[in-house]
């Protein structure tokens, strides 16, 4: 078994301890879509992996690209802190995202847009739950 594998394997280990699973890879490409066609978006993101208590910085703009920064089932360099690189969707726990009451309204806007999410949120962040 290749070192790749072996860390799918523990993180599937891990995933399976959680009592609900609210993302797929096709939504979050929806929502990486959805959420980099907002033009002039700033923001500050936060994310969470299943695998350490780290809380990591999520790069979220108006410059992220399909089959450049994120993929199918994994993104590249958008996430901060060691291991750098890939990163597979189901490795995140959840993402946070934070920013200014109009930035907010943009973010609901183009997340509603995509679908149904678990969330929780307020005037100045919202927090996208993968798992529970």
């Amino acid at each position: 078994m290749s070192n790749l594998e072996f860390a799918r394997n523990k993180t599937d280990r891990l995933i399976e301890k959680f009592s609900g699973s609210f993302m797929s890879n096709a939504k979050w490409v929806k929502l990486l879509n959805a959420l980099s066609s907002i033009e002039g978006l700033d923001c500050e993101a936060k994310v969470k992996l299943v695998w350490d208590d780290v809380i990591r910085d999520f790069r979220l703009d108006d410059d992220l690209e399909f089959n450049f920064d994120f993929y199918e089932s994994s993104m590249e360099s958008m996430i901060s802190g060691y291991p750098n690189g890939w990163y597979d969707y189901k490795e995140i726990e959840w993402l946070k995202i934070s920013a200014d009451n109009e930035q907010i309204l943009k973010i609901t806007n183009a997340i509603n847009g995509v679908g149904k999410f678990e969330s929780i949120s307020d005037l100045s962040t919202i927090t996208l739950v993968a798992y529970k």
